[in-house]
């Protein structure tokens, strides 16, 4: 087999991408692998798509799967519906797929891929983690004989570009999220991207493979970035920190830790300084050390290379015949740790009125509850208005913070509600 016949299931920001770029790449891929990969059918609802593609064009993707002469179908439509099912198929049909979905691979991943094991056809996903970053043949290949003890990453350019623009421009959250927009980072509905749902479903595909466990998004705490105020941007500034929404792996001995949130980071951390659309993924192991990777996380470009990456791979793998099955037992020993049971310092924002006696009473309600204060700052003095007052605590639990910020937000003298931001060295 000489010839790899490629066909794409939706034609949106990636799958026009890939198609370009495949058109242009074609000659120097066979150059670098002697074979040819030809686009030979697309499919996309939008029937003006087929401009895209002189050749077969489908309203309906599953038509793909019919269609005999095709080797590997790259699913870009994305959702779960009627993704699913257009992979479903397509494995059953003895075809290899090469997908970005990451919201699918969360909730059906495990399914699919037994599938198409089964059925001896290949499913390449890198594009669905950390776009242009090689993260997933990273750590199933380079790192396969390393322990990874730890995890940090930026996974989700969108936010990472907000968050930005509110720390290098000193942009409103509101302004940030415009500019994401209009620049085409964030979607007409940004909410599972803000939400950090989708920093969630990542992460749980790359513990499959850095932990050996199968563990759905849904079981992840999840925080988004939507109540960061530009106050909380300055003041972290001011404090030596930057803020970043971090997906958080560790582990310790047989229990494994999991979380999504907004995080202060120090100045001079590795991804402090990972800017706008940019990804990065931290790694501590016991062979490797400590290693980062880092690319850009968003955009159809960046996606398109991932994808481009799988479809080689897999061409080059049907061209040598056979089959080879990765088989990736899991980790029963491990389970996941109870969010109650996290540890952090924190960031804590009190919006309260400035009398005599506030500080004390809110002091008071932490101690009880086992936090200890780091560090206070109140500048604003305003005794007709609420002012900011920001408090650095040293590490508690996780139970402690959520017991002391209810006691303290139905204070008669606290005017909005807490806002609180876990600090990560």
């Amino acid at each position: 087999m000489n010839q790899i016949r490629v066909a794409v299931a939706g034609c949106g920001t990636v799958g026009s991408h890939f198609i370009e770029v495949l058109r242009r790449n074609r000659y120097a891929l066979k150059q670098k692998t002697g074979l040819s990969f030809d686009l030979v059918a697309a499919a996309d609802i939008q029937a003006e798509k087929g401009n895209l593609l002189p050749g077969r064009f489908f309203r309906d993707a599953r038509q793909l799967v019919k269609e005999p002469d095709i080797d590997i179908i790259v699913e870009l439509i994305g959702g779960i519906h009627p993704a699913y099912e257009l992979v479903k198929e397509a494995i059953l049909s003895g075809k290899s797929v090469v997908t970005a979905n990451k919201a699918l691979l969360s909730q059906y991943g495990e399914e699919l891929m037994n599938l198409a094991a089964e059925n001896r056809v290949y499913i390449g996903f890198e594009a669905s983690v950390g776009g242009a970053i090689p993260i997933i043949k990273t750590v199933r290949e380079s790192f396969v004989g390393t322990s990874i003890k730890r995890l940090l990453a930026i996974l989700n350019g969108t936010t990472n570009y907000i968050l930005s623009r509110m720390t290098m421009e000193k942009m409103p959250f509101a302004a940030a999220l415009k500019k994401a927009q209009e620049k085409g980072y964030a979607e007409a509905n940004p909410a599972l991207d803000l939400s950090g749902m989708d920093t969630a479903h990542k992460l749980g595909i790359l513990v499959r493979y850095l932990f050996h466990k199968i563990i759905s998004w849904e079981k992840i705490p999840v925080e988004g970035i939507e109540n960061i105020d530009q106050k909380d941007i300055e003041f972290a500034s001011q404090l030596g920190y930057r803020i970043k929404l971090l997906a958080v792996a560790d582990r310790r001995l047989n229990s494994l830790q999991l979380a999504v949130f907004p995080a202060l980071l120090p100045v001079n951390h590795l991804l402090a300084v990972v800017e706008d659309v940019y990804n990065a993924i931290y790694l501590e192991g016991d062979l490797i050390g400590r290693s980062l990777l880092y690319g850009q996380g968003a955009g159809g470009k960046a996606a398109a290379s991932a994808v481009l990456a799988d479809v080689t791979e897999i061409g080059m793998k049907l061209n040598q015949g056979g089959y080879a099955a990765i088989y990736w037992p899991q980790d029963k020993n491990l389970v996941l740790e109870s969010a109650d049971n996290f540890s952090s310092r924190s960031y804590l924002r009190f919006t309260a009125v400035d009398r005599p006696g506030v500080l004390a009473r809110i002091a008071y309600l932490l101690g009880k509850n086992n936090i200890s204060i780091a560090s206070v700052i109140q500048k604003d003095q305003n005794p007709r208005q609420a002012v900011p007052i920001v408090m650095l605590t040293h590490e508690a639990r996780e139970k402690s913070f959520s017991r002391a910020l209810k006691e303290i937000n139905s204070l008669d003298i606290i005017r909005k509600p807490t806002v609180r931001i876990r600090m990560v060295e």
